[in-house]
């Protein structure tokens, strides 16, 4: 899916930099006029989403407020940059009861904007591209030898033991170290002290859940999902999360077999409201939801 970088910028000089900016970086552009139309906008490319960016003029812009608290009620994890013209502390003020997090300050000469905004700009270019890279997640387990070794002495008791143990594949697209790590935190808050969490790298990490049958993996799978979604609002982040299940014996009686299905059923995924999940655990309702923000540019479906 393409990505799109919203502009709710009426200053024209900024805009044009801003505009011309973009479009060498090759990131789509969408200028938003005012709140009705970032609505219709949000219906059809709010997937699409990689950065917003506004203006605040003044203490008391409306407007910003409207627009900027759509997208926050609609994608809390879309990052959002203002630019300020005036350093003031009601300005300032204005943007931090917005959650506004990254406040771009061209209160010098104008000269200076091309530079200071394309410094800026720049840093979330590398996030977005970063985004677009293809992960060999095959190439990433296969090579670090002790996850390899730790799942398969997991997997062996388990075939000792004659019982079920489900694996869990997460990775996210796009983050920084942290991010990930503070995730596994989380989870560790409702994982027993029997399952394994295994970083794979800044990327990707792999669970091994003993006792757990295959019935059971959509509950432990949307655990993980809502920790992601919990810290995408805590941290401002709007990234590909990618996660799937396998069990043994179930979906393969070896650990080849058993990763192997893991790494397609992450390929296997359609992103949905920010968060990706299996295809073939689309509801109804997800489907006609899907095909109705296609419906708003698209001829056909």
């Amino acid at each position: 899916m393409d990505k799109y970088i919203f502009l709710h910028v009426n200053n024209r000089f900024v805009r044009n930099i801003l505009l011309k900016s973009i479009a060498k970086a090759g990131i789509g552009v969408m200028e938003i006029m005012d709140s009705d139309d970032l609505t219709i906008k949000l219906d059809a490319y709010g997937n699409s989403i990689v950065l917003f960016v506004t203006e605040i003029v003044d203490d008391n812009n409306l407007v910003v407020d409207d627009v900027v608290g759509r997208i926050r009620n609609g994608y809390p994890s879309i990052p959002v940059l203002a630019l300020v013209y005036r350093d003031t502390y009601e300005i300032v003020n204005t943007a931090i009861k917005l959650g506004i997090k990254d406040i771009l300050f061209l209160t010098k000469n104008s000269e200076n904007y091309v530079k200071t905004i394309q410094n800026k700009m720049v840093k979330y270019y590398e996030i977005i591209n970063k985004q677009e890279e293809e992960t060999d997640l095959s190439e990433s387990i296969h090579e670090n030898v002790s996850v390899k070794e730790s799942l398969n002495l997991e997997l062996k008791r388990a075939i000792r033991g004659n019982y079920s143990i489900s694996f869990i594949l997460v990775h996210l697209n796009g983050q920084e170290p942290e991010v990930i790590k503070s995730i596994i935190n989380t989870s560790k808050r409702f994982i027993r002290d029997t399952d394994k969490l295994l970083l794979i790298d800044e990327d990707t990490f792999i669970g091994a859940f003993h006792f757990v049958e295959k019935a059971n993996v959509p509950l432990l799978e949307e655990k993980f999902r809502n920790a992601f979604k919990n810290e995408s609002k805590k941290m401002g982040i709007h990234k590909e999360f990618c996660l799937y299940g396998a069990t043994f014996p179930d979906d393969g009686d070896n650990l080849d077999e058993l990763l192997s299905r893991l790494e397609k059923g992450i390929s296997n995924m359609l992103a949905i409201n920010s968060v990706r999940i299996p295809l073939n655990s689309l509801t109804v309702s997800n489907i006609e939801n899907y095909k109705k923000k296609l419906r708003q540019y698209k001829k056909f479906f």
